[in-house]
């Protein structure tokens, strides 16, 4: 298991070391799966317009935990910004800070992280809330892994929506106490 905020910032490299950029941010399609990675860097299209140069998740090699490897220049394509619709956290629709809701309106908090398994492909398995850096420093944040059946669920360009048993399945992570003991 991964989470989105461990690997922005891994260097991107060739199997043969040649570096390529940095992970910037990780794109979506319209089911809220991974499709890519986007790179830090940009090339130029004309004079004005820039391209965002991205990596599609099928054309990584490998993920580790401080670098990801892909296999040569070809996997590494060039696209507009503003097809990178959904995104953790710079596209239009993101997912980090967007709030969660269960269908009965209760507020469980903001998108801080998402957790991915890459031996069950690109669905989320995840997320982690926020209820604000007071509560996080004091209580940790939340976690919300999601059950198999969780088609009930619905992933919003505002919100995400979910049942309200699920407010049963969140676990807090642990933290340390105000003494500075922990425990």
């Amino acid at each position: 298991m991964f989470q989105v905020e461990r690997i922005l910032g891994l260097p991107v490299l060739f199997e043969s070391g040649k570096s390529v950029g940095k992970i910037k941010d990780l794109w979506f399609d319209e089911f809220w799966r991974l499709v890519g990675v986007v790179l830090d860097r940009h090339t130029r299209s004309g004079l004005f317009r820039k391209l965002s140069k991205i990596v599609y998740w099928k054309d990584i090699v490998h993920l580790g935990e401080d670098a990801l490897l892909i296999r040569n220049a070809a996997a590494v394509a060039s696209i507009n910004g503003k097809e990178l619709l959904r995104t953790f956290h710079s596209g239009i629709v993101r997912l980090k800070d967007m709030p969660v809701y269960t269908i009965e309106g209760q507020y469980l908090g903001k998108v801080s992280d998402v957790y991915f398994k890459p031996s069950e492909g690109t669905q989320i398995i995840g997320y982690e809330l926020t209820d604000g850096f007071l509560a996080d420093v004091m209580e940790g944040r939340r976690q919300l892994f999601l059950p198999d059946a969780s088609d009930k669920m619905t992933l919003g360009d505002d919100a995400i929506l979910v049942p309200a048993s699920y407010e049963r399945i969140l676990t807090r992570e642990p933290t340390w106490k105000a003494t500075g003991e922990d425990g």
